[in-house]
């Protein structure tokens, strides 16, 4: 499946590069939510957990699925104006017309593609209303929970996610955010440098691996959960780096509001994943010596003598399989004292 981006009729003046601390914000819950899926963050995500409070632990358990599977669209830029600082972003949440407000949110609290009523059915059908409610009943009494509140009362439901995230903001944000924002800018200045330079659709489609153009359709399509195109004649695109959602991106393209395409941002120390490094990973795990060997030491680092021990092999062979997995970049070694340790390069 994917989601193609469609760009018969597009102009280039309609395509930004933004830089959004509220979108990167919305990008660290997720990876706090889904910490099995962001293995490489596990550190950060420790240090972060170990300094919330309870309060805000209740909170941020109560609204996940905002930033789930189906991320609310209203933690991304809603327009193509300057650059952005977090209380421009809130307040942007703020002036959202209610019943787009209600739709970002319903959709992210159901967290599925399927057609969703229009915003006024929602709030105003009764019959319209239950449905929905049984839904969200149906996938977890949290989501239910929050898709009562929101149709009760979506006001309130507005104010408790600007409170939250200004409180995120207090309580650990605003010095990630320090940390990050100088990465991101010079990111997004690359970015936009390209885009001026090379051909746009070739460029967007190097914002992932799971990208491909085809310039004769004039068309980039995502590998993706989700099926659907998006005719972007007429359309704004804004471009968003991100540096906490790992290798994951995600297209937002509600009507009315600019398309979001939230990418993940490399430093020019870093590559993407090519196709022959997977091969050569694959290909190294190949053999059921370096498969039974990596299995060990993924659950502790182990030093060559402590692997020839427990597999039964000659120092000599561990060591020639510990070479090819560092080769393929599976295995990193550390020297502590006079030992040396083996790890999977995580």
């Amino acid at each position: 499946m994917a989601i193609a981006l469609q760009f018969a009729g597009f102009e280039t003046n309609n395509l930004h590069v933004s830089v959004s601390p509220l979108a990167e914000l919305m990008a660290v819950l997720h990876v706090l939510a889904e910490p099995d899926h962001h293995f490489e963050s596990s550190a950060k995500v420790q240090a972060i957990a170990r300094n919330l409070d309870d309060r805000l632990i209740a909170e941020f358990n109560a609204l996940s699925p905002l930033w789930a599977r189906f991320r609310a669209r209203f933690f991304f830029p809603v327009s193509t104006g300057p650059k952005q600082n977090l209380d421009r972003e809130l307040a942007g949440m703020a002036a959202l017309p209610l019943e787009a407000f209600v739709s970002m949110a319903a959709e992210a609290i159901r967290g599925f593609s399927k057609d969703l009523p229009a915003a006024s059915e929602l709030l105003h059908d009764e019959k319209t209303r239950r449905e929905f409610l049984d839904t969200c009943r149906s996938r977890s009494l949290g989501r239910f929970e929050l898709a009562e509140q929101l149709l009760n009362d979506p006001e309130q439901f507005r104010r408790r996610i600007i409170e939250f995230c200004s409180d995120c903001w207090s309580s650990f944000f605003r010095k990630e955010w320090e940390h990050l924002a100088l990465n991101i800018s010079g990111a997004a200045a690359q970015l936009a440098g390209k885009l001026n330079r090379d051909d746009p659709i070739a460029t967007i489609a190097s914002l992932s691996v799971t990208a491909k153009a085809f310039r004769g359709a004039s068309e980039v399509r995502f590998d993706t959960l989700q099926q659907r195109r998006v005719k972007m004649a007429g359309r704004q695109l804004l471009l968003v780096p991100s540096r906490w959602i790992g290798n994951h991106l995600t297209v937002k393209d509600n009507a009315g509001y600019p398309v979001i395409v939230h990418f993940p941002a490399q430093t020019p120390q870093e590559e993407l994943l090519q196709i022959q490094q997977m091969r050569g990973r694959l290909s190294a795990l190949s053999a059921d010596s370096r498969m039974e060997l990596f299995r060990h030491i993924s659950a502790e680092p182990m030093t060559t003598s402590d692997l020839a021990v427990r597999l039964g092999q000659p120092a000599a062979q561990i060591s020639r399989s510990l070479r090819v997995l560092r080769e393929a970049g599976l295995v990193v070694s550390d020297r502590q004292g006079k030992l040396v340790y083996h790890r999977i390069d995580t």
